[in-house]
């Protein structure tokens, strides 16, 4: 009987709780033991269970046969009591486990200092009011900082911030970002990602813990000022909610120093409270309207950059998902326009702007005498308000694999930091067919591909002088999106455009390099209402991929930086050794079939017997030859014959392949002794 009721139980109880609003029996039931535990009970948990466990059974859901409370009973207790591990949620960050709520801004900081104990070489974990001597946040609080790269390759890399919530009671936004760094340290150092390791190895991301930390521990809108830390940047501020100058809170001038000393691309400040992604302007400029290309939708209070921001918007909203919400041309836009009031001193605008050095027509709008000029503006800075309710309860984050906020943050940061700059990377394995070799590449970091092609040599300074030039292509050239590895991102997914190109291999050609190339986002080089903002974009990623003579440098905080901008973007150089003889090596002295060292000129040496090596393409056969002569044929790789006939003087060693012939002359003395 108790087996059955639990069955019976169970079978009901997953239509029921769809039947309430929840989008899973683990969720309900998550709901339902976290109260349990914790002592608490609500109305809306008292109204959900009067109607699951009723006295007359579950008659009224749609397509429910009856049940008692007894089943439901039975189930519970089995839940709630012995913890089933397939409903119940775990701390921690293993595949599938619930991603966790901090109980405080300490708490926080002390999850991301045990993921730096875990993986120190690409995790740092720093107090930013010290390194910039701002001072200590109202309630005594530091500003904690990250940084996520993989030092060994460098710290000068496409730099990426994003701010956890200036708005305390805001926490999508600042708990996903520690989910996406426990995620992302876990499927790179401990899973091996290929491409996520990529990132790693060519972004710096900067996490500022939380920009209102006592506003975070007390689930409230201000500081401990009760200022509003969104309306004090130096951009038509501050607001009258926010502090009484520019930048007059700790963790304002914090930030603002941060970004005076860096070269930062691409930037955000999470919200919560709606479902929008918010871009600059945020009070200015109201009466420029763009009109997107996309979709026909009119803005006004549009950016010189509007064309870029509406369409990496579109393309980022269609990515992260439809959990809290449809994104589209109805919640995307500039901030007064899509949140229906203006936000003088958003950090939105500072961060886009404020460089009135670069954007003279913002001066207006800038004080610059206090605190400027501010060099690190030029920033994409977006505002995403990622969920309708401020500060939504632990189990609507999921996890790795089940949909939450969590999934969404992790979304919005991966298209945000691949933006940071174009690259081009090989996909799979270079392909023999009857026509050739075939390779294929994808173009990333961009929103169109305005041309691509592949150039090959037999040298390995194939970027510079190549020998070879495959077929151009530019189908998507003038175009707004196309031909990039995020084409068709919709919900977490990317079909994405992979290009190839086949090369009919010349004879005799032991080692071939290949590069591919891209031109991309030439169409964002024209900015919107040129006879206001003047001619150029504001943002730095854009000059720095259309604009070939664009220029700038920064004394920052890990030293100089630079950005070079340049028009043609190149893949990592593939090699391919296509055949030929690997052993012995032109200029290296060999004795009795050991390499000794390199001997000045081109000479190669052997003093005794040595053993020949080679490669074939396709397991072909390799026949060895001693000044024409056919010495030996190995059929199987490793291809390898060893002299050690009696020979002395001058000779020429051969292998032969397929079509494929390459020789080299050696100097020998070897008595057969």
């Amino acid at each position: 009987m108790l087996v059955n009721n639990f069955f019976v139980g169970f079978e009901v109880l997953g239509k029921g709780v769809r039947h309430l609003g929840y989008q899973s029996l683990r969720q309900a039931f998550y709901v339902v033991r976290s109260h349990v535990t914790h002592g608490i009970t609500t109305p809306s948990m008292h109204s959900s269970f009067k109607k699951v466990i009723a006295p007359q059974g579950l008659r009224a859901l749609p397509g429910s046969s009856f049940m008692t409370s007894r089943h439901v009973l039975v189930v519970f207790l089995a839940v709630v009591l012995i913890g089933n591990p397939l409903l119940s949620p775990q701390e921690g960050g293993a595949r599938g486990s619930w991603y966790a709520k901090p109980d405080s801004y300490a708490q926080l900081v002390e999850w991301y200092r045990s993921l730096e104990e875990r993986y120190p070489q690409v995790l740092e974990v720093f107090k930013a009011n010290e390194l910039y001597d701002t001072g200590k946040v109202a309630g005594d609080y530091d500003m904690w900082y990250v940084r996520i790269t993989n030092e060994s390759t460098g710290l000068h890399k496409p730099e990426i911030l994003f701010l956890g919530g200036p708005h305390g009671d805001e926490t999508v936004g600042t708990v996903g970002m520690y989910w996406f760094t426990d995620w992302l340290l876990r499927q790179v150092c401990d899973s091996g990602d290929r491409h996520l390791q990529w990132l790693l190895d060519h972004r710096e991301i900067y996490f500022v813990v939380c920009q209102n930390p006592y506003g975070f521990d007390r689930v409230q809108r201000g500081d401990g000022h009760g200022w509003d830390l969104n309306r004090e940047a130096d951009y038509d501020g501050p607001a009258r909610s926010g502090p009484p100058e520019v930048w007059g809170s700790v963790p304002g001038q914090t930030l603002k120093e941060f970004v005076n000393h860096h070269q930062i691309r691409v930037g955000a400040d999470f919200h919560g409270g709606a479902r929008m992604l918010l871009y600059p302007w945020s009070s200015t400029h109201r009466n420029v309207e763009g009109v997107s290309p996309l979709t026909g939708a009119a803005y006004s209070y549009a950016p010189p950059d509007f064309y870029f921001y509406d369409a990496a918007s579109l393309r980022l909203g269609s990515y992260m998902g439809w959990y809290g919400g449809p994104l589209n041309q109805d919640n995307i836009g500039p901030i007064p326009v899509t949140v229906g009031y203006e936000a003088p001193g958003s950090i939105a605008p500072w961060a886009y702007g404020a460089n009135i050095a670069r954007c003279p027509a913002e001066a207006p709008f800038v004080k610059n005498d206090v605190f400027g000029p501010y060099p690190g503006a030029g920033i994409m800075w977006l505002s995403p308000e990622m969920s309708t309710v401020k500060n939504p309860p632990e189990w609507r984050f999921g996890s790795d694999v089940i949909p939450g906020y969590g999934v969404e943050v992790r979304r919005f940061l991966l298209h945000q930091i691949d933006m940071a700059q174009p690259y081009l990377r090989w996909v799979g394995q270079p392909e023999w067919r009857a026509d050739g070799l075939t390779v294929s590449w994808q173009v990333n970091g961009s929103l169109v591909v305005d041309g691509t092609v592949l150039q090959w040599s037999t040298r390995p300074d194939v970027v510079d002088n190549p020998m070879g030039v495959g077929i151009l292509h530019d189908e998507y050239a003038g175009q707004y999106l196309g031909g990039t590895g995020w084409d068709s991102a919709w919900n977490g997914r990317t079909r994405g455009v992979i290009w190839s190109d086949t090369l009919a291999i010349p004879p005799n050609i032991t080692d071939l390099y290949l590069v591919a190339r891209a031109r991309v986002d030439q169409v964002y080089a024209q900015v919107l209402a040129p006879h206001e903002y003047g001619p150029h974009s504001y943002l730095r990623l854009v000059e720095e991929r259309t604009n070939a003579s664009f220029y700038e440098e920064l004394e920052g905080t890990d030293g100089r930086e630079v950005i070079e901008g340049q028009t043609w973007w190149y893949s990592p150089v593939m090699h391919i050794v296509l055949g030929g003889l690997t052993r012995p090596r032109m200029g290296m002295l060999y004795v009795n079939d050991r390499e000794v060292l390199p001997l000045p000129g081109e000479k190669t040496v052997i003093v005794g017997p040595i053993t020949l090596e080679a490669h074939a393409p396709d397991g072909q056969p390799v026949s060895f030859y001693v000044d024409g002569e056919l010495m030996g044929t190995d059929s199987s790789a490793p291809y390898a014959w060893t002299w050690n006939q009696p020979a002395v003087g001058r000779h020429t060693v051969t292998v032969v392949t397929g079509n494929l012939e390459d020789s080299l002359q050696v100097w020998i003395f070897n008595p057969g002794l």
